[in-house]
């Protein structure tokens, strides 16, 4: 859940149960240039500018085949392994690596974690 200021009442705040930026890499660029921007001026403090930020998170980059394969043999691990700590099949795995499909939503996101930060990010 999203908590945002308004601007009608000092210190009241408004409950959002959505994400305001979602994907759209140029409108959100050109957002977060906007906030830094305001920020910069004095216009809306660090704490709502960590809250923006949190709204709009990095885009998700796409794995290859070859990405894939080369991830999970970094890890030591198994198709099934790999597969158990992503929440999918080893089949699913297998299909990744030899390009048949392509991991999207949140398997693609922890795919992307994994290789950021690591397996004990997930752990």
């Amino acid at each position: 859940m999203v908590v945002l200021p308004t601007a009608s009442k000092p210190g009241h705040r408004n409950v959002y149960p959505f994400r305001v930026c979602l994907g759209v890499s140029k409108i959100t660029k050109s957002l977060r240039t906007d906030v830094a921007t305001l920020h910069k001026a004095g216009a809306i403090s660090k704490v709502t500018m960590r809250d923006f930020d949190l709204l709009c998170p990095p885009a998700v980059r796409a794995f290859s085949a070859s990405d894939i394969k080369q991830l999970r043999e970094a890890l030591r691990f198994s198709q099934p392994v790999f597969a158990l700590h992503l929440h999918t099949t080893a089949s699913t795995v297998r299909k990744w690596e030899q390009g048949e499909t392509h991991p999207t939503g949140p398997a693609l996101k922890l795919l992307n974690i994994i290789a950021d930060k690591g397996l004990q990010a997930l752990l």
